[in-house]
Order: C-alpha cells, then sequence, then structure tokens
C-alpha cells in the first residue's frame, strides 16, 4: 500500500496535483480551439473578400462585353445606313 491509500491529507495533495494538470490541459485546449476558431473566421473574412473580388471582376468581364456588342451592334448600323444611303443615290 502506498502511504497515498492510508493518509487522507496525501491523497488530498495527491488529488489536487492530479485536478490542477487535467485543468492545466483544459486551458491548453481551450486556448487551442480559440485559435483554431480565430483562424476559421479569418480564413472565412479572406474566402467572402475573394468571392467579392471575383464577382466585381465578372462583373468589369461583362460591363466590357456589353461595350464591345454595343460598339459593334453601332458599327453594323452605321454600315447599314451607308449602304442605304449608297443605294438611294446610286437609283
Amino acid at each position: 500500500m502506498s502511504k497515498e491509500d492510508t493518509d487522507l491529507a496525501t491523497h488530498v495533495e495527491i488529488c489536487a496535483i492530479r485536478y490542477k494538470g487535467i485543468e492545466d490541459k483544459f486551458d491548453d485546449v481551450e486556448k487551442r480551439l480559440n485559435k483554431i476558431e480565430s483562424d476559421v473566421n479569418s480564413l472565412s473574412h479572406q474566402i467572402q473578400s475573394n468571392f467579392l473580388e471575383i464577382k466585381l471582376a465578372i462583373e468589369k468581364a461583362n460591363n466590357r462585353r456589353d461595350v464591345q456588342v454595343i460598339a459593334s451592334m453601332g458599327t453594323v448600323a452605321v454600315a447599314v445606313i451607308t449602304a442605304i444611303g449608297y443605294w438611294i443615290v446610286q437609283h
């Protein structure tokens, strides 16, 4: 038998040391979980920021395409008007 088994004071002291170790481990786990939560939140904000940048890039590309379509339609309209004018002048 050990002294802890026969002496209550020793048992209480050893239990206090054990509980302190358990509390320290819980504190370490809590710190690690807080760090993970912080990293996940940071990653979430970064992903949202990247999606916003992608959305803006797509919108800019769509706007450029719209401008190109409008300019092309203008060119076609001018060509048609010129052809009609030429046809009227010739007849």
